[in-house]
């Protein structure tokens, strides 16, 4: 058994073990937290014929009313105005799902935010950069 050093205080090395042992709990829960996170993402964002097409990557189990969240923000100099916002119940499948959002957009430069939901919990979320041409 080791003991402390002549002088050394033995609290100290308590206090010690005490603070690593929180930290490592604290790493692991946002750890744990982070891993709903990264069963969803979102691939490809594109608009053709009015309508937008949103591909959303599921990695984990199947998930009934999720919610789609939308907005489009129109980007012109140093503005940007709201020019589409729609949320929308989705039936998530393992693997890839696609989904299309009728939306009449002019042409121009476009921010796409774009959240799910399920229940209360956010488990994706992202912002695309969208042209549209006439």
């Amino acid at each position: 058994m080791l003991t402390p050093a002549r002088g050394a205080d033995p609290r100290f090395s308590e206090q010690m073990s005490r603070i690593y042992t929180i930290l490592l709990i604290l790493a692991l829960a946002a750890l744990t937290g982070a891993a709903g996170c990264l069963s969803m993402s979102f691939g490809e964002v594109t608009y053709s014929g009015g309508a937008l097409q949103v591909q959303v990557e599921n990695a984990g189990e199947p998930v009934e009313n999720a919610v789609l969240q939308i907005m489009i923000m129109e980007v012109s100099a140093l503005e940007q105005h709201e020019a589409f916002s729609e949320a929308r119940y989705i039936d998530l499948e393992r693997g890839e799902n696609e989904y299309t959002i009728r939306a009449d957009l002019q042409p121009g430069s476009y921010k796409v935010f774009l959240t799910v939901f399920v229940g209360s919990e956010r488990r994706a979320s992202v912002i695309r950069d969208l042209e549209v041409t006439a």
